[in-house]
């Protein structure tokens, strides 16, 4: 493994592009993501790596703004191990689950690990930035577009679901739909007629009162706890 940044382009400076690093244990997933993300020009990649072990290194040594990690790897620390051993490495890691077009079993978990979102593998390469560089810029219910679904065909939902449903009033109801729907913060705001600052603060404490550290984990609680099912 390659100590240095790998893949870049020269459209923006150095100092001004995403860090990225990218484990899959496909090569030509690592590929085609690399090439997608350094044709934007606002990325730089760092050498691909294949297995859990190998990304954790990879992350301790080069701290990149963005991971994006496949769930299920063969053999060896899965996905979903690595995740966790990363955000013990920095908590404030950002990692994005990379799933496949039927999303199998482990995506929740990697959620409940630390991961912030997921995107397809096989997203369209402007889909793929657009996820990237939302991630990087901080959470946010847009996001969060085709998670819920995600997790529904995934059948892992299950997954460690908590065992007392909380009590939602109407509007916290309303709230976490729109935020499993996909709707940023600036688009809930108009469709209720408040601050996206209120919008936000509703969401801390919807998070707090589902015990979801993330807005991610605020969906899997809503799917858990049935608060929503996808149309």
């Amino acid at each position: 493994m390659s100590g240095s940044v790998g893949l870049e382009n020269d459209s923006s400076p150095a100092d001004e592009r995403i860090v990225v690093l990218i484990v899959d244990d496909d090569s030509w997933t690592t590929r085609a993501v690399a090439a997608a993300l350094v044709d934007d020009g606002g990325f730089t990649v760092l050498e691909p790596q294949h297995s859990g072990e190998d990304a954790i290194e990879a992350f301790d040594r080069h701290r990149p703004d963005l991971v994006l990690m496949d769930v299920n790897m063969h053999p060896g620390m899965s996905g979903v191990d690595a995740a966790r051993k990363i955000m013990c490495l920095n908590p404030e890691a950002t990692i994005v689950v990379l799933t496949t077009v039927s999303p199998g079993p482990g995506i929740t978990r990697a959620l409940e690990a630390g991961a912030i979102a997921a995107v397809n593998k096989s997203a369209t390469d402007a889909e793929l930035v657009r996820v990237a560089r939302a991630a990087v810029a901080g959470e946010s219910p847009a996001l969060l577009r085709s998670l819920a679904e995600d997790i529904m065909i995934s059948g892992d939902i299950s997954a460690d679901s908590p065992s007392t449903v909380p009590t939602l009033t109407p509007s916290e109801k309303l709230l976490l739909r729109q935020i499993c729907e996909g709707m940023d913060y600036s688009e809930i705001a108009e469709r209720q007629v408040v601050t996206v600052y209120t919008v936000k603060s509703h969401a801390r404490n919807l998070r707090i009162k589902l015990d979801a550290k993330n807005l991610a984990q605020l969906v899997i609680r809503a799917i858990q706890h049935k608060f929503y099912v996808p149309e």
